[in-house]
């Protein structure tokens, strides 16, 4: 699991729940790459205002452009050059947002 210290700030005590695995096989997906693993782990928090420990361009190496918060409407209707990774996030966070764990990561396809 990724340090959330490093990009967001958030020092977590237990680790979170897995909830999805993505693997994606795509020579072009990344530069130098054949392809990528995803996994998303679920922490519920406070707001937090993101402050991490890496530097911008550090951030922009692993390919992290920006954070800000988003509602669930905000996301499912994102129109433009944008969009969300997984791109199903605005249909997979609805059972996460209303107390639905998986009992064991889902695999939601590239």
């Amino acid at each position: 699991m990724p340090d959330p210290v490093e990009e967001v700030g958030l020092r977590l005590n237990d680790p979170p729940p897995h909830v999805w695995h993505q693997p994606i096989v795509d020579p072009g997906h990344v530069d130098d790459y054949d392809g990528v693993v995803n996994d998303y782990f679920l922490v519920r928090t406070d707001h937090v205002a993101p402050c991490g420990t890496m530097t911008p361009e550090q951030l922009r190496a692993e390919l992290v452009y920006s954070h800000r918060w988003w509602a669930v409407e905000e996301i499912r209707s994102c129109a433009g050059a944008d969009f969300f990774g997984p791109r199903r996030l605005g249909e997979l966070v609805v059972p996460l947002l209303a107390g639905e764990l998986p009992a064991s990561p889902i695999s939601i396809g590239p």
